[in-house]
């Protein structure tokens, strides 16, 4: 049971993200050049997600679980709706955006009962943090189940102005423009500007290769055509790198078909894949069965009973 479970919840994520309502730049800082969306209202109205929530109410150790969250911490996995984060690349530093799923009263209360957090006030607003361990942290909890979270009350500032539409905020990139017009409905958006980013974090030789050739990329997601469609696509710093950005894709992608033709799971979900080059611009397609997945989680199911 308790492998059925984990592999319920873990699909619950990428089925969170279809059919989802369009990215609001205005919740965006305007000096990020990475951002990610997701959108969990859609969980509840897609096939997919009904499908998984009918099926973990059918699991006692299930619902206890989810119960004992939500009565102790505050916490209705049911309840989030949207999740809108955005950075200008420094390391551990950006402002998080979140509406639904946490107990306002009871997250205060459990902030108020730490007393390693600080509080401060910004106009009406309190804000908690805390400087200790690994990564600082702050956050505030507003109205409408609205939580901004950041890694010091600065960020979260800047991010009470963003939720309430009164800070200036992004403009957009031309790949985010492009990659929503390849996907219907995308419900999860993530895009990132590489320019710079080797300067402001230390990164291994792996991603210092990537960061070095490729200027910006952008990804979605989106229930299309009985299928999930990933699609990505990336800039290069020019066209002869993304001659050899192309032949590493298309390289990962023969060793993903190679283990497509010895794995039946594998080769029921994944409807198929493409990579084109357009000059500079590298564009991947990814596709996935929803139906295979679901007869995957039905006989996931049947295991449990």
């Amino acid at each position: 049971m308790n492998k059925t479970l984990i592999t319920l919840l873990g699909a619950c994520l990428p089925f969170a993200l279809l059919d989802a309502k369009p990215l609001d730049l205005t919740k965006v800082s305007k000096d990020a050049n990475w951002l990610m969306h997701m959108d969990f209202d859609a969980m509840r109205k897609s096939e997919i997600g009904s499908f998984i929530q009918s099926s973990m109410e059918k699991i006692p150790e299930a619902v206890d679980r989810m119960d004992d969250v939500k009565s102790r911490y505050g916490v209705d996995l049911n309840g989030f709706s949207y999740l809108t984060m955005s950075g200008n690349g420094e390391r551990d530093k950006g402002i998080a955006i979140m509406k639904g799923g946490l107990d306002s009263d009871k997250m205060i209360e459990f902030a108020e009962s730490k007393g390693s957090l600080e509080e401060s006030l910004i106009g009406k607003q309190t804000v908690y943090s805390s400087s200790k361990g690994k990564r600082p942290m702050a956050f505030t909890v507003m109205k409408k189940g609205v939580v901004v979270g950041g890694p010091d009350s600065d960020y979260v500032s800047e991010g009470i102005l963003l939720a309430k539409g009164k800070a200036p905020s992004y403009e957009g990139h031309d790949l985010l423009k492009m990659i929503s017009g390849r996907v219907t409905k995308p419900g999860f958006i993530m895009f990132a500007n590489l320019a710079g980013a080797a300067d402001d974090n230390k990164l291994d030789h792996r991603a210092k290769f990537m960061v070095d050739k490729v200027k910006a990329g952008a990804m979605a997601i989106g229930d299309q055509g009985g299928a999930i469609r990933i699609t990505a696509v990336m800039e290069t710093t020019g066209e002869e790198t993304s001659s050899q950005v192309e032949s590493m894709i298309r390289g990962g992608l023969a060793m993903v078909d190679l283990r497509k033709a010895e794995d039946k799971r594998l080769a029921s979900v994944l409807n198929g894949h493409s990579v084109k080059r357009e000059g500079n611009l590298i564009w991947i397609e990814v596709e996935l069965s929803i139906e295979a997945i679901l007869e995957h989680l039905e006989k996931e199911m049947r295991k449990s009973v």
